[in-house]
């Protein structure tokens, strides 16, 4: 066996657990083509590793001592792969319990001395892991240590009967102490629980695992501040609502489609989708909704700051399951930027212009199929003509003759087995105009590790000396933009490329542009993927008008400091009233 940086001790370790890092909780996964292949696991104990953060650029080494540097490894195979380099023998499995154990446990990772082993290996995230996971992993890795020679997963050891064994035993500690001593009772024997060098108190009551930080220099109780799991077996997130988590909650969860009836100078629209609630959302719940935390520094938040007096009403709802609510939700949002370029590009009135405020747009879930039957139930769609192999990505009729890579640029990737990703490339001085949420730059930085460098391709630049350095950048974005959409279309549309494969989406999210579209690039986008002609079919959306019920924005000042805001103050606006409302509402047919 390779001799690794870090040396293994064969003794078991305690079960005081520090917190893990992962990827934050709102950030896409990596798409499939960057997980790495599934093998057989070699080990007889598995634990999925927390998804590292993509976005960040990890080449340095965390040095713990001078003899000791840690490398980094991408997933529990590369970890086994690095075990049978060399000659080939495997340890034994307390040693590879305890080498897990250190990583998972201290948010490490680590890699080969041998000479083959020589790629510089990512980083999990900066982000903290819950409390709940540093709880989940604590009992995971106290049972494995009472237990070693049981085969436990991360996975389905609740459902194990040693794991059900030690609930029992906890919630007989817990009863015991309840009321002579809370925190003794929330603090079973055998087991420390430490989140970010905090002691966490834990109990089991009712077939339910609660947690609670315990914080220097307060009583510990359990009134206040109390997390607890999802009640089904076996899930890994926290409780949400009347004890379930999202995912299993049978709560519906609302899509709501809203426009701002208090500035008309054009159609201000939306797709939200706020939190699970059991009672449905109204008017005024909404606009208190829309200017709470959750939305301040995000595209509502901005158009917010913008329109201070705007006022959402609700036009349209879907209640779904959480899970089904997010493939609805990124259908509506792939449907309605395709519908708003397209009204936009025919649209003469100032007035009928959109001004859709979502602006990254998730695509992993969308329901290509629905967005299609959709588009054609309000006259709009597409239509595959003849064969054309006038243009391919490595002599795009997009690029001037004196490309400057030190420019805003769209470039494409292409795997060869059907699947592009469009990329925007420009320096660091023209960021503060770019549109799109930070996360969502950052996302975009990342470079293309499922794509042969000889497979990327410069396909559009505009001409530096016919636009400002701010549209030169805007335009690169809208056409961007136009390369996502290419893919989506080719996708909906079953179109296949040059090759014979399927065309799919290696992106997994795009920024929404009200204007910009080009029919020409984008025509010639799908022509350079699929060798197909394509006909765009597009309508302006008509209007009916509508009487509403309408409030006006009152505001109050809470709050002093750094804390002090504006909220609305809903006892005034209550006082005044309800008012009618005429406005031209958009008339889209839905499937």
């Amino acid at each position: 066996m390779d001799k690794f940086v870090i040396r293994l001790s064969a003794t078991p370790s305690t079960s005081s657990t520090t917190a893990c890092t992962s990827s934050a909780v709102d950030s896409p996964p990596p798409s499939p083509a960057e997980q790495p292949p599934v093998k057989k696991a070699k080990p007889s104990v598995k634990v999925t590793p927390p998804q590292r953060e993509t976005s960040v650029d990890w080449r340095s080494r965390l040095i713990l001592s001078d003899d000791d540097e840690v490398g980094f490894l991408n997933s529990q195979e590369e970890f086994e792969n690095l075990f049978s380099e060399g000659n080939g023998c495997f340890p034994h499995p307390l040693l590879i319990m305890q080498f897990l154990k250190l990583i998972y446990t201290n948010n490490l990772t680590c890699r080969s001395t041998h000479p083959s082993s020589s790629a510089i290996l990512p980083t999990p995230s900066r982000h903290t892991q819950s409390p709940l996971f540093t709880v989940r992993m604590s009992i995971f890795n106290h049972l494995q240590e009472k237990y070693p020679l049981i085969e436990f997963t991360l996975e389905t050891v609740e459902s194990t009967a040693e794991y059900k064994d030690l609930m029992e035993l906890w919630n007989k500690h817990f009863k015991q102490f309840e009321k002579s001593d809370p925190w003794k009772a929330a603090s079973p024997p055998g087991v420390t629980f430490l989140h970010d060098n905090q002691q966490v108190g834990v109990k089991y009551v009712g077939g339910r695992l609660y947690y609670k930080v315990k914080k220097e220099g307060e009583k510990f109780g359990w009134k206040t501040s109390v997390g607890s799991k999802c009640r089904v077996e076996n899930c890994p997130d926290k409780n949400y609502l009347d004890g379930y988590c999202y995912r299993h909650s049978t709560v519906k969860r609302e899509i709501l489609m809203i426009r701002d009836v208090a500035n008309l100078d054009k159609v201000n629209m939306a797709f939200v989708r706020p939190e699970l609630r059991k009672e449905r959302f109204t008017d005024l719940g909404l606009n208190l909704c829309l200017r709470g935390a959750h939305y301040d520094g995000r595209a509502f938040g901005q158009y917010l700051d913008k329109f201070p007096n705007a006022w959402f009403v609700i036009e349209k709802r879907w209640e779904n399951l959480t899970m089904e609510s997010t493939t609805k939700f990124q259908t509506l949002e792939i449907l309605m930027s395709l519908m708003v370029s397209f009204h936009n590009s025919v649209a003469t009135k100032p007035a009928e212009q959109i001004k859709l405020i979502n602006c990254d747009m998730c695509t992993k879930s969308g329901n290509l199929d629905d967005v299609n039957k959709i588009l054609a139930l309000n006259n709009i769609g597409f239509e595959i003509r003849d064969a054309n192999n006038s243009l391919n990505f490595s002599n795009s009729p997009h690029l001037p003759t004196n490309f400057n890579r030190k420019l805003p640029y769209v470039y494409v990737g292409d795997n060869k087995e059907g699947g592009y990703r469009f990329g925007e490339n420009h320096s660091e001085t023209c960021r503060s105009v770019v549109k799109g949420s930070h996360t969502h730059q950052r996302a975009k930085s990342t470079t293309m590790a499922e794509v042969d460098p000889e497979n990327r391709h410069n396909v559009f630049q505009v001409d530096p000396t016919t636009f400002t350095a701010e549209e030169n950048l805007k335009k690169t974005l809208e056409v961007e933009t136009l390369g996502h959409k290419g893919v989506l279309v080719a996708n909906m549309l079953g179109m296949k490329t040059v090759g014979g494969h399927d065309v799919y989406n290696l992106a997994e999210k795009f920024t929404h542009f009200d204007h910009g579209w080009d029919e020409d690039i984008f025509k010639d986008f799908i022509v350079m993927m699929t060798g197909k002609d394509i006909v765009v079919k597009k309508d302006k959306l008509k209007t009916v008008p509508t009487e509403v019920d309408f409030m006006v924005p009152i505001f109050k000042t809470v709050g002093a400091g750094k804390k002090k805001r504006q909220v609305l103050d809903t006892d005034k606006m209550k006082k005044e009233g309800v008012q009618k409302k005429v406005y031209e509402k958009l008339v889209i047919n839905w499937i």
